[in-house]
């Protein structure tokens, strides 16, 4: 098992989640509030939810109900899923002293994962329960939720090695902390970043079969970079309806300027085609800036041309394309979730806005459309999740 050292940071304000370590921050009052109604869902099964023979007779039979529905009609699971994971890790945090509810945002999309009380290890159960169901290797059981709970519980109580003294002049590494995917639910790089190292298996007192897995992955990559935007992941995560729903919620003229933005964005996109862009507002006069590279080289830009003017909130915007299904994921920011109907009306794009207040959280909002000739917006805005401060 490779060194892990986690990356404790305090957060001014105390209004803002802090990270909790790399690649972690903590959960804000709406996302408590998120697992508490998925706890309500959960016990309103009537099923004895606290103890893992409960929990996993309820796993066993909501996964074989639904594997034996018709494919053509079968049930989206991602509800009873969400609910049986926050389930599974309460029963973790039960056996892992000091363990806590924690949101990892260096993944495909933002999900809850329960991290060790040193910040050096975590398992994400939401992530782990879901591709157990979908893969179906050997079922969904009892038996398998106590093989979980066991050893998720175990690597999150395991202590990390003691940190190398770095050599003089050189900075200390910057680490994840360690993830788990016990019980053959799959290696934890399937929720993982793609640099993570691949898994080290567990020593031979542990039951065959769980692996684990410690990333490496940087805490110190550019903001430009964690802002791309890749196909949906079949991972649940938190949805915010309006930006009121924020752990921090922007001012009403971020909030507008996030909507100007989205409407310039929109504007190029269908009839000159999309192009990168950033807005700086100044209290006075709202500035923009195109640029005619892609968003990977253009966003660096993006952010350093804000950063040299003066502005009391900013906003950096760039095209993506749609998953066939309508979703959208931007890396460690959030997602825009499925939407057959605006596929249906030929949406495949979708331009995405981050903005914030002048050293303040912000919001990320994105917008859909079809492109082509001609092209025409398609839904209304969706607040796709929170961001650090653009400016």
């Amino acid at each position: 098992m490779t060194d892990a050292r986690p990356l404790v940071a305090s957060t001014p304000g105390a209004a803002m989640p802090g990270a909790a370590a790399a690649g972690m921050r903590e959960l804000g009052p709406a996302e408590h509030a998120h697992l508490d109604r998925l706890r309500t869902h959960l016990r309103a099964s009537g099923a004895p939810v606290e103890s893992v023979a409960g929990l996993g007779a309820l796993l066993g039979a909501a996964h074989g109900s639904w594997a034996r529905s018709p494919e053509p009609g079968r049930p989206d699971p991602s509800p009873m899923i969400s609910a049986i994971a926050v389930g599974v890790g309460d029963l973790v945090l039960a056996g892992a002293p000091g363990a806590r509810w924690v949101l990892r945002v260096d993944g495909p999309a933002p999900s809850p994962a329960v991290l060790s009380a040193d910040g050096s290890a975590a398992v994400v159960p939401f992530a782990d329960v879901r591709k157990r169901w979908t893969d179906d290797e050997g079922g969904l059981d009892a038996e398998w939720l106590d093989r979980y709970v066991a050893a998720a519980s175990t690597h999150l109580t395991e202590t990390a090695p003691a940190p190398q003294p770095a050599p003089t002049g050189s900075a200390p590494a910057l680490s994840a902390p360690a993830l788990s995917a016990p019980a053959g639910s799959g290696p934890a790089g399937s929720a993982s970043t793609a640099s993570a190292p691949a898994p080290q298996h567990s020593p031979a007192d542990r039951e065959p079969g769980v692996p684990t897995q410690r990333t490496a992955a940087s805490a110190d990559a550019p903001r430009s970079h964690r802002r791309r935007a890749a196909p949906a992941a079949e991972e649940p995560v938190v949805r915010y309806r309006t930006p009121n729903e924020l752990p921090v919620v922007p001012s009403p003229e971020a909030q507008n300027l996030a909507l100007r933005a989205l409407d310039r964005g929109l504007s190029l996109a269908m009839t000159d085609g999309p192009r990168p862009f950033a807005m700086r507002d100044d209290g006075t006069n709202v500035h923009v800036r195109w640029f005619t590279t892609g968003p990977d080289e253009a966003l660096p830009l993006a952010e350093a041309w804000v950063a040299d003017g003066v502005a009391l909130r900013a906003a950096i915007g760039w095209a993506v394309p749609l998953a066939p299904s309508g979703a959208l994921v931007v890396p460690g920011l959030g997602t825009v979730p499925d939407d057959e109907s605006a596929v249906a009306e030929g949406a495949d794009h979708a331009v995405v806005v981050l903005t914030s207040d002048l050293g303040s959280p912000g919001l990320v909002v994105a917008h859909r459309y079809a492109s082509g000739a001609p092209g025409r917006p398609v839904g209304q805005p969706l607040v796709v999740g929170p961001c650090a401060s653009v400016v």
